[in-house]
């Protein structure tokens, strides 16, 4: 049994159509490949069992992974679905509210190209085979930068809609764009989620913030070996080096330590 837990983010799992929304991108046969080492080597968790053991402060089992995806895409939902079916990985998905069966204006306006987003259909889909519906807002806001009377709207209305949709409960959220203040995380918790995740890299353990819960991405660029060393050190960055500089950062602390 182990104290920790990594979630994993991903927010387009498709060929990227460019070279800008490339680092958004996880290639289906990387995603495939990457589900299948987590079943043989790791413990797929879900986000609920992460919540009930800082809950009740429970010892996780060894390797714990959850995995996660941002914005709804429908190539994400028609490529991944068959691989976390496949494997019996439970995941979490989070929906921007106001854009249901839309598309992704927020990255479209910034040079990258347009991608549809899932309907209703399709979410309702997912909630009945298991896939846990979180809420990224109402439309993908920037939430530290918009007025109070407008978060909370962001915020809570996306729960109340998802939870109409689903007649069911929305307990998780995620920060759009990983920015929060303390005021948002507040929101947060008064609008009624029961955790929140962040973008910050890093692992979980039982004493985390749940209402800023690490996660590590994973980009067009991640080999299997990138993967594999990203949820060893629970880090963005993989590469070569990597071990070498992180255990001469434990050695340095050491002999720091000792002096």
């Amino acid at each position: 049994m182990s104290g920790r837990a990594a979630i994993l983010m991903y927010h387009i799992v498709d060929t990227p159509a460019s070279r800008r929304e490339a680092r958004y991108c996880c290639l289906p046969v990387s995603f495939a490949e990457q589900m299948a080492w987590l079943r043989d080597a790791c413990h797929p968790i879900s986000l609920d069992q992460l919540l009930a053991a800082q809950q009740t402060r429970t010892p996780l089992p060894e390797n714990a992974v959850a995995v996660t995806f941002d914005d709804g895409f429908t190539s994400t939902f028609e490529n991944a679905m068959p691989e976390l079916e496949r494997y019996a990985i439970p995941a979490t998905m989070y929906i921007v509210t106001n854009r249901i069966g839309g598309s992704n204006d927020w990255m479209h306006s910034r040079g990258m190209p347009q991608r549809t987003l899932v309907d209703a259909g399709q979410i309702r889909e997912m909630h009945a085979a298991g896939i846990t519906i979180g809420s990224h807002t109402l439309n993908h806001t920037r939430l530290p930068e918009i007025d109070m009377v407008q978060m909370r709207a962001e915020i809570s209305e996306s729960k109340i809609q998802l939870e109409e949709l689903l007649a069911a409960p929305v307990p998780y959220f995620a920060y759009p764009y990983g920015l929060y203040t303390k005021a948002v995380k507040s929101m947060v918790k008064e609008a009624g989620y029961a955790a929140a995740c962040s973008t910050r890299s890093g692992f979980n353990n039982l004493g985390t913030d749940r209402y800023l819960w690490r996660r590590i991405e994973v980009f067009d660029t991640d080999r299997l070996w990138h993967f594999k060393q990203k949820l060893r050190f629970g880090t963005n960055d993989a590469g070569w080096l990597l071990p070498l500089k992180y255990y001469g950062s434990r050695l340095r602390a050491r002999i720091a330590w000792h002096k």
